[in-house]
C-alpha cells in the first residue's frame, strides 16, 4: 500500500504521518475531523475528503463503499488500519489525545468495547444525520 502519490499542500513535512481517508459530507465525522485539523499545527497529517477526492481512494486501493463503511487510516510505514485503531493512529500525533492512547490500548475491553461503539456507529451515520448513501456512481 502507498501514499497516495498526489502532493499534501496542506503538510509542512515532506511526508505525511499518517493519512487519513474520511467523509466531509459527514456533519458528526466533521466535528471529530476539524478538531483534529486544529490540534493538526505542524500538519503531519494528510487529510483526505472521499466525497471530494476518488482518485486518492484508487490510489491507496480503496473503495469508494470501504471508505464510506469505516474510516481508513494509512501509517507512517504504508499500513492500512481502520476503525478505532485508524484513530489511534491519527491520534498518536496529536496534542491531548496523544496521552490517551497508552491508557485505551491497556485496559482491559476498552479497545474492544470502542470497536463495538464504532462499528455501531458507522453502521447507522447515515441514518442519524439523515443522510441517504450515495453510491460511488453518483459521486
Amino acid at each position: 500500500m502507498n501514499i497516495p502519490s498526489q502532493p499534501y499542500p496542506n503538510t509542512i513535512s515532506d511526508k505525511p504521518k499518517a493519512v487519513c481517508f474520511h467523509d466531509g459530507e459527514c456533519p458528526l465525522c466533521n466535528i471529530e475531523i476539524k478538531a483534529m485539523q486544529k490540534m493538526d499545527k505542524n500538519k503531519v497529517i494528510h487529510w483526505v475528503d472521499i466525497s471530494r477526492d476518488k482518485q486518492a481512494l484508487d490510489a491507496a486501493g480503496i473503495s469508494y463503499q470501504q471508505a464510506m463503511d469505516n474510516i481508513h487510516v494509512l501509517d507512517d510505514e504504508q499500513k492500512m488500519i481502520t476503525g478505532v485503531k485508524g484513530f489511534l493512529v491519527l491520534w498518536q500525533h496529536l496534542p491531548y489525545y496523544r496521552r490517551i492512547v497508552p491508557f485505551i490500548q491497556k485496559v482491559p475491553f476498552l479497545l474492544s468495547t470502542m470497536e463495538a461503539a464504532y462499528r455501531l456507529f458507522a453502521r447507522y451515520r447515515l441514518k442519524i444525520t439523515g443522510r441517504m448513501q450515495q453510491s460511488e456512481e453518483s459521486t
